[in-house]
């Protein structure tokens, strides 16, 4: 099978259990929450002449404080929640796709309830409508669900392919050409984008040490011309673990390290677990995380 063949099914299979981090993170989060609000203001600005019930007035008007006070409460709560789920998926290891669909549909209903309440007790009470809390609870719901559900959809998709074709970029390379040779077949190639998938940095695997999470940013260690050196580039950590540890080569051995096993010299098991030492001198000691030690260890006792 192709090599983007078994990334796209690698991919999907996470996509299925484990929330992207690209739908997490705060740029994804805070681009979500701008557009939703822009959409939302825009469809109950051209819905409201055609509804009966619809109060939502974005000019001037009897209900213009009302809606303001709705649409800053509306995005401040939008903005919180999308800052606490941050903060959660950072805390938990494990955050499922379906909590991550389920928050987005319990924002929309909050909100549904919130236009609920203010049209019922204070709208209605002004115009004398006569409808039923739970009528207008139903129809609420059906205008949030469009006026929210639309644009999460969308940004979420645009995301998701965005951050996909570059997962798909990241691959290995039988034959690379470079100015003055061309590497022999079947040599294996990390090809490293950065996050707006612009290839940044080649390096044959052979020559690849470790790479270390530094912030939003991975710092590649490397041998260039016989000597060590490191090339730093803004990328996901969990993009290259996605990507790239699928081989007996290279493995995550930590939350910040992924490391070559066949440049790992010494395997050394100190009060605080086991420590990675390289061939190379000149090199930092890695640790090893225990969610990670029994495969390290395995995969040391095998090269």
């Amino acid at each position: 099978m192709p090599r983007k063949s078994q990334n796209l099914m690698k991919y999907t299979k996470r996509l299925i259990t484990q929330t992207p981090e690209c739908l997490t993170e705060p740029v994804g989060q805070s681009l979500n929450v701008i557009i939703s609000t822009l959409f939302a203001l825009v469809f109950l600005t051209a819905y409201v002449p055609f509804s009966g019930t619809a109060w939502f007035q974005v000019g001037k008007g009897s209900y213009f404080f009302t809606t303001l006070a709705f649409v800053g409460t509306g995005t401040l709560f939008l903005a919180l929640s999308r800052t606490f789920m941050t903060w959660l998926v950072r805390k938990m290891r494990h955050f499922p796709f379906w909590l991550y669909i389920f928050w987005l549909f319990l924002e929309i209903v909050l909100i549904a309830v919130y236009y609920t309440l203010l049209s019922y007790f204070q709208i209605q009470m002004t115009e004398a409508m006569g409808h039923s809390f739970a009528f207008i609870l139903a129809k609420s719901f059906l205008v949030t669900l469009v006026a929210l559900g639309v644009p999460y959809t969308v940004t979420d998709l645009v995301i998701l392919l965005k951050d996909t074709q570059q997962r798909l970029m990241l691959t290995k390379s039988d034959t690379v050409e470079s100015d003055d040779e061309v590497m022999p077949e079947h040599t294996e190639i990390i090809n490293l984008m950065d996050n707006n998938g612009n290839l940044k940095l080649s390096v044959k695997l052979d020559n690849l040490y470790y790479i270390k999470a530094e912030d939003n940013y991975i710092n590649v260690f490397y041998q260039r011309s016989g000597a060590i050196a490191s090339y730093l580039l803004r990328c996901k950590m969990q993009t290259i673990a996605d990507n790239c540890v699928d081989s007996s080569s290279l493995m995550r051995c930590h939350r910040s390290y992924i490391v070559n096993i066949k440049k790992v010299s010494v395997l050394h098991n100190e009060a605080d677990g086991f420590v990675i030492d390289f061939e190379r001198e000149g090199l930092e000691s890695v640790p090893v995380s225990k969610t990670y030690s029994a495969k390290v260890l395995e995969a040391f006792n095998k090269k």
